[in-house]
């Protein structure tokens, strides 16, 4: 992705501010040298540094994730950096790798040349502009194509020592546009329809009366295709001068008795050609085989379909007016959180955390789990939230194929492993996650044959998972004194919606007890599992 204009601010140790403009192929060591050259300082001497961060001088713009117009600060480095050799290497398309040790401010063409001469590589490698191809050289995402390979130096790269690995290939000059190495997006297949190919390939006959009869249902085709026929019919009619001409295919009324009469509504709706001609048949329902208790399914990721993914444009990444205005005002109020907010002893502080706990039991009283083995086997259930994950992993073992193995479970993203005696809710499982299965065996299979011989389809698991959650009812609410339990009224819903579809930044967050200082109360029966 290109940015047009995209520059930096440089504060130079003298206090005086450099814009420097850039690309997302600038390096580092371009950008210390150019406000070096501005305020007549030794580049070697500083280095870059972007919110407490000290930038890497071979990197560049887009791989040190620097945003449009960021400020960076110009310090002195603590080595003066020396220039040196570098060790360039050249992976052809053909396998082969060219290792040479070169000055930083060799130029890329005068590295080719050499190769070329010194390793008997070929005129293929280099080939000349009669030739109709060009060299290409792609180093960091950056495509280097002949006019650059006389101008780009290895200092321009940011390389002033260490190794480097450069992808060589020889392109059309038509194919100018196109990266090298680089795989293009996955394309969907296309799909055959037997029956609707054998209801377009229909022929107009002649009837007993010489009347032309069109077929019993209207084919639709695009126009590209009706002009295809047409000049195809004309071709067969020259060369076979005796065959009589027909009409474009009408639906005459003497041929359409046979046809039962549909009212104008019903004939405004496009028939279906694969249903009209043979009846409707259903898709089998997927494959569902319960396992045991708590609605557990075993199944296979192999099954799941591919994910297609497609490139996004410019305009994807970009963020509207509202959208802006909407992180500026949750940025606004986590600031007056900070500032504002009183403080809490440790009691206060787990009262509060056992609020928010008791708040998501009432709201989720079902967790779903996912328990991922590494042979893609996948093991779905159902637990209540105040489950300990030791009830999980008993659970578990009567399906193992070693069921007295040691075992744990645990999450990614970041790695944590669960202890057994945590409930589900304390260790972040509500309402679904997905754990992982850790421990011996460390080689498949990790289930029994009984239990993959129960194993569903995907499509199967995701079903029995939408069903659940569509006939799942809402649980019985907390009261205002947090010791009796009630039926949440209709009309407390439709407040708490319509104070939910307010703006947020006209009325206090969420957290109002930390904004007061008072904490919502908790009944006395309820404890958090440690």
């Amino acid at each position: 992705m290109t940015m047009a204009g995209m520059s930096v601010t440089v504060l130079c140790p003298a206090g005086r501010r450099v814009n420097v403009k850039v690309t997302p192929n600038t390096s580092i060591l371009q950008i210390i040298e150019e406000a070096s050259l501005k305020q007549g300082l030794n580049p070697d001497q500083y280095e870059l540094r972007h919110l407490r961060r000290v930038l890497d001088s071979s990197s560049n713009v887009r791989h040190a994730g620097l945003p449009n117009r960021c400020q960076l600060e110009m310090v002195e480095a603590p080595v003066l950096r020396s220039p040196a050799s570098v060790s360039v290497h050249i992976a052809t398309e053909s396998g082969l790798r060219l290792v040479h040790d070169f000055p930083c401010t060799t130029t890329l063409w005068e590295i080719l040349e050499y190769h070329r001469e010194n390793s008997g590589v070929g005129e293929e490698f280099l080939p000349p502009v009669e030739s109709g191809q060009e060299v290409v050289l792609v180093y960091a995402m950056r495509r280097i194509t002949c006019p650059e390979l006389a101008k780009v130096t290895l200092r321009t790269l940011g390389l002033i020592g260490g190794k480097c690995m450069l992808r060589h290939s020889v392109q059309s000059m038509s194919s100018a546009g196109c990266q090298a190495h680089v795989s293009s997006s996955l394309a969907r297949r296309p799909v055959h329809h037997p029956e609707l190919e054998e209801e377009e390939k229909l022929v107009v006959e002649n009837d007993a009366g010489g009347h032309s009869v069109a077929p019993k249902y209207p084919v639709p085709h695009s126009r590209k295709e009706e002009n295809y026929h047409s000049q195809e019919m004309d071709v067969s009619m020259e060369e076979i001068p005796d065959m009589p001409v027909f009409a474009p295919p009408l639906i005459l009324k003497e041929a359409t008795p046979a046809v039962p009469s549909h009212s104008s509504a019903e004939c405004a709706v496009p028939l279906d050609l694969t249903t009209m001609s043979s009846p409707q048949k259903m898709p089998p329902p997927p494959k569902v085989t319960k396992i045991g208790d708590h609605n557990a399914i075993v199944f296979s990721m192999a099954d799941a379909p591919p994910t297609l993914t497609g490139d996004e444009d410019d305009a994807f990444f970009q963020l509207t007016a509202e959208e802006v205005r909407r992180l500026y005002k949750e940025q606004r109020r986590a600031l007056i959180e900070l500032q504002e907010a009183p403080l809490l002893t440790k009691s206060m502080r787990d009262m509060e955390e056992s609020s928010k706990v008791l708040a998501a039991m009432s709201r989720y009283p079902i967790t779903h789990l996912r328990i991922h083995f590494p042979d893609e086997h996948v093991i779905q259930a159902s637990f209540k939230p105040t489950d300990l994950v030791a009830d999980v992993i008993s659970f578990l073992r009567p399906f193992l194929a070693c069921p007295t193995a040691d075992f744990s479970l645990s999450t990614r993203h970041p790695h944590r492993t669960l202890s057994p005696s945590t409930t589900l809710v304390a260790a972040d499982c509500v309402p679904n996650a997905r754990l992982y299965y850790e421990g011996f065996p460390a080689e498949p299979p990790y289930l029994s044959e009984d239990t993959l011989a129960k194993k569903s389809s995907y499509s199967g698991a995701c079903s029995s998972l939408n069903s659940m959650n569509t006939t799942k009812t809402r649980p019985l609410g907390i009261s205002d004194k947090g010791h009796t339990l009630s039926e949440p009224s209709s009309s407390s819903t439709s407040s708490r919606r319509k104070e939910e579809a307010l703006d947020l930044g006209t009325r206090p967050h969420a957290s109002d007890g930390r904004m007061t200082g008072t904490v919502p109360k908790v009944p006395k029966w309820f404890k958090v599992g440690k």
